[in-house]
């Protein structure tokens, strides 16, 4: 059975509040995004001794490390060299949290071919190797790899092992208005998932706009029986990215994190948190 969990900046900078909410709401885990308005590639090792300690004190492993590797230009040589040595930061982490997965991205669209882009994954792949990790790939639409099949390709394209798919239901309607999350993108990508992020949206005339979990037009209740039916034994973690009365701004969309992100998040998480109880007592 998958275990449960939430991305800690969806609740709050403070990671001592976020974890009290995890336990509150008896989830195993947290993914680490911001903390303390700084990212994975901000963090010092004596940060991460501090989240580890928070994690521990609340009885919570760590799933992930949401980094924002490769959310940035293919062609600019200087932020992609950062991005490895903070990759590598991450890996050395995940070694401290006792983790095993960091999400990455397919740098902004510009264009750029598909064996250009897999082939920039080598020393990613090598830092994986090193640290016995997986970078799990996640579309965006600000990204190549915006959608499941995009997502399919470029890591069917880089071909190895360490570098798998991480399934969002609620990015596709993003990417894609009006797609079919369940079961169309999960069956695309269930030979190559290893992670799963939660969220919900509804496609307007307007545009497409996060919603709580279960008001949107991602169909939670049979999604969550096919991973049961599925033995699906990852994590599966809360990515709320709905506020009650208000909407994140599309930058704040493209690199999530800080104090403005989390802004209204603790409210937000708890009315999804709330209903995903619902929907899991009703799984056969």
């Amino acid at each position: 059975m998958f275990q449960l969990g939430i991305i800690s900046d969806e609740v709050s900078q403070n990671l001592r509040e976020a974890a009290a909410f995890a336990k509150a709401y008896g989830l195993s885990a947290l993914e680490l995004r911001s903390v303390n308005d700084r990212g994975p590639f901000e963090w010092a090792m004596e940060d991460a001794q501090t989240i580890k300690a928070i994690a521990d004190e609340f009885d919570l492993s760590i799933a992930a490390i949401s980094s924002p590797l490769f959310k940035c230009s293919i062609h600019d040589e200087k932020a992609v060299s950062q991005h490895i040595a903070g990759f590598r930061r991450c890996a050395e982490y995940c070694h401290l949290f006792g983790c095993k997965l960091i999400r990455g991205f397919d740098f902004w669209d510009c264009g750029a071919s598909l064996a250009e882009r897999a082939e920039k994954f080598a020393p990613i792949i090598e830092i994986c190797r090193e640290y016995g990790i997986t970078c799990a790939l996640e579309y965006d639409p600000s990204v190549h790899a915006s959608t499941p099949k995009k997502i399919k390709e470029i890591v069917e394209s880089i071909h190895d092992p360490c570098i798998r798919a991480l399934f969002d239901p609620g990015n596709g309607l993003f990417s894609t208005p009006n797609s079919h999350p369940y079961p169309d993108d999960y069956h695309l990508l269930k030979p190559l998932l290893v992670h799963i992020h939660m969220k919900d949206a509804i496609c307007t005339e307007e545009g497409t706009q996060a919603v709580k979990i279960g008001d949107g037009q991602v169909n939670y209740p049979e999604f969550f029986q096919a991973l049961k039916d599925d033995g699906y034994e990852g994590y599966l973690m809360l990515e709320t990215h709905y506020r009650l009365n208000a909407q994140i701004s599309e930058e704040l969309l493209k690199l999530p994190g800080g104090s403005t992100f989390s802004q209204g998040a603790y409210a937000a998480s708890k009315e999804c948190m709330e209903a995903i109880q619902k929907m899991m007592n009703q799984l056969v």
